[in-house]
């Protein structure tokens, strides 16, 4: 539980940017408050975290998470949801709003995930801290002075949105080791599937854990994290005109170049036809 007070005159909402790309950081005490939401869409996308106090969180499909101290939920754009408050609790949360750039950012990169609504999260001390400084600068400063604390923003929403599970149970230098030896066999030999239960047999540890201690560390799961690699190599490869599509495909191991396509349009947002052009 947070046990720290941030300054008072900072239990406010300032934010930049127009309608669809807002970017803004606050804090509300909601100690009293039993309705928070009810089946609302909020029109852009807000991570929040918990300092304080219990609630529920409730999806437009019934779906039930209780919330409570170190609880990161989400609130999606347009999407209704339902948050309630237990009024007794001392209820405390800092929030990010996001705008539509930012949240597809995070949605690409597999760190948002609708089907996920509710985190939680480990580090709420420091989250908490991380909330006190940045929003104690966005109160004073000119809006020209907030656009270089965007990357900061972004920055904490992802490590917000990253924190769950702890991963204490390995040591720093091992854990380290290990994740960097996934991504270079993971980075690399498109042409055949990455076999990591047999990488995990090798390297003496349970695949289930190295996939919890992967997304923990880089915000993403093995899976999504060989897709960006093979995309970024087929980015490169795009550059290079004397490469047809079809040999593009073959290099990074495709079954076929409409199976390229398709992925490649999936994840950059267009072909790669169009991307090379």
């Amino acid at each position: 539980m947070f046990s720290g007070k941030f300054p008072s005159p900072f239990t406010v909402y300032r934010s930049i940017g127009a309608a669809g790309e807002r970017i803004g950081v606050g804090v509300m005490d909601k100690s009293g408050v039993a309705v928070d939401y009810v089946n609302r869409a909020h029109p852009e996308y807000v991570i929040v975290l918990v300092l304080r106090g219990r609630g529920v969180y409730r999806t437009c499909g019934g779906e039930t998470y209780a919330l409570s101290a170190g609880s990161v939920f989400q609130r999606f754009r347009g999407v209704p949801h339902t948050t309630e408050i237990d009024p007794d609790s001392g209820y405390l949360e800092c929030f990010l709003e996001l705008g539509v750039s930012v949240a597809n950012l995070l949605f690409g990169y597999g760190v948002a995930d609708p089907e996920r609504p509710v985190l939680k999260t480990a580090a709420t001390a420091v989250l908490a801290e991380r909330f006190a400084e940045l929003g104690e600068y966005c109160r004073c400063a000119s809006d020209a002075e907030l656009l270089s604390r965007i990357p900061d923003v972004v920055a904490l929403a992802w490590r917000c949105l990253n924190g769950a599970g702890s991963s204490e149970d390995v040591s720093g230098s091992a854990h380290r080791a290990l994740i960097a030896a996934a991504c270079d066999y993971l980075g690399r030999d498109f042409q055949k599937p990455a076999d990591l239960v047999e990488f995990c047999r090798r390297k003496g540890c349970g695949y289930e854990n190295f996939r919890k201690l992967f997304r923990a560390e880089l915000g993403i799961s093995p899976h999504r994290y060989r897709i960006r690699r093979r995309l970024d190599a087929a980015c490169a490869l795009l550059l290079r005109p004397e490469l047809s599509i079809t040999e593009i495909s073959e290099r990074l191991g495709y079954a076929s170049p409409y199976e390229f396509s398709a992925q490649f349009k999936r994840y950059m947002g267009c072909p790669p036809s169009g991307y090379r052009q």
